[in-house]
């Protein structure tokens, strides 16, 4: 058993960081995230340290994402929150607990299929739930958070124009904006679609953006998103910020990313409420 946990807190990460390096040499960008952490061994010893923290993370969290529950809709600003791929609505157990002792309470997660379901079907699902959510709070807006992949279904979702002004603001986690090298590897039609130039960023990039402020927030050290470059997205009215080195799947768990979001979703009007009716949680 202990090999076990060793492969998955050691192995996993060194092998995703392997291809970090090979990635981002072959982009010529290696050197400048060595410029700006004036070396690079800290920030990958930083980012494998995390990545491996974060897989023992995952792996007892990851069945609580299918029990379900109820979330309380308050009076303010909901506020929805979109997991990765191959993740559930667990990837947001530790940020919603900060989020409610920041006193945002009016939180929810909405969950998606991405082992078998393909990436309109994400995107129609997310359309439907905030339909629900727009429903339930008349006249007013929602905000959205998106880690990874969720990130690029939030894009493509509010890229209607009938969401145009009724989104508070959005921020994407570790996005694969310009698709991933990674996504070489994948196993099944949603992961591949997520190579640079695949159908899903430029299905997302291709989407209008709502009429709201946007945060784009990324590690320089991602072991998912890589090279550097897919983790921006380059386009006007988005604010990108990059946080200190930590690998992906960190960034969910991590306070420095959790005490930015909160900044972030006070500062569009997000407070706290704990009255309101009950909305299935996933």
């Amino acid at each position: 058993m202990i090999y076990v946990f060793l492969f998955i807190a050691l192995g996993g990460p060194l092998l995703r960081y392997t291809g970090f390096i090979i990635s981002n040499w072959r982009a010529g960008t290696l050197g400048d995230i060595r410029k700006r952490f004036n070396g690079l061994l800290f920030p990958l010893l930083k980012g494998v340290w995390t990545a491996g923290l974060a897989d023992l993370f995952v792996i007892p969290l990851y069945p609580l994402g299918f029990l379900g529950g109820k979330e309380t809709l308050g009076e303010d600003t909901p506020v929805l929150l979109v997991h990765g791929l191959f993740h559930n609505a667990s990837a947001w157990l530790i940020m919603k607990h900060r989020l409610r002792e920041a006193g945002i309470v009016n939180v929810h997660t909405y969950q998606y299929g991405t082992m078998t379901g393909d990436f309109q079907g994400a995107v129609d699902g997310l359309r439907a739930r905030l339909d629900v959510l727009l429903r339930r709070h008349p006249g007013g807006t929602v905000a959205l958070v998106g880690h990874s992949l969720g990130g690029l279904v939030i894009r493509k979702a509010i890229g209607d124009p009938r969401y145009w002004d009724r989104i508070a603001g959005v921020v994407t986690l570790g996005s694969p904006h310009g698709g991933s090298d990674l996504a070489h590897c994948g196993f099944n039609a949603m992961a591949r679609g997520l190579l640079p130039g695949g159908t899903i960023p430029v299905a997302a990039s291709a989407a209008p953006d709502a009429h709201c402020p946007r945060l784009s927030l990324f590690s320089p050290v991602d072991d998912f998103v890589y090279p550097f470059t897919s983790l921006q997205v380059n386009r006007e009215g988005w604010e990108e910020s990059l946080c200190s080195p930590m690998s992906h799947v960190w960034m969910l768990y991590s306070r420095e990313i959790s005490g930015i979001v909160i900044d972030f979703l006070r500062g569009i009007g997000c407070q706290a409420d704990d009255s309101g009716d009950s909305l299935e949680a996933f």
